[in-house]
């Protein structure tokens, strides 16, 4: 695993989850403080293993990597594109 990476994935979720969090009613999620942790760290792990994250990972020239946001996703850039796939997974699988 990539720690460097994973971290920065896990900080964008984390930003998503309380963004998110302060917007529901009573600002309650469907799991408290603690147990949050376990989920953000669950969706985290998600993205992180998904296929834009690990062929960015897998890259080998710094060309590439300048590119790899605008040419593989629909957000241009590796942090929308991690809060905009945390806040999906956040609304498909905690809200609903």
């Amino acid at each position: 695993m990539n720690r460097e990476i994973y971290n920065i994935v896990l900080i964008h979720v984390a930003r998503t989850w309380e963004r998110t969090r302060v917007t529901r009613p009573y600002e309650e999620m469907p799991f408290d403080n603690i147990g949050s942790t376990e989920e953000i760290e669950h969706i985290a792990s998600k993205i992180y293993h998904d296929d834009i994250i690990q062929g960015f990972i897998n890259l080998t020239d710094d060309l590439s990597k300048d590119r790899w946001w605008i040419d593989n996703t629909d957000d241009g850039m590796s942090d929308c594109y991690i809060e905009s796939t945390a806040q999906s997974i956040i609304n498909n699988d905690y809200l609903n």
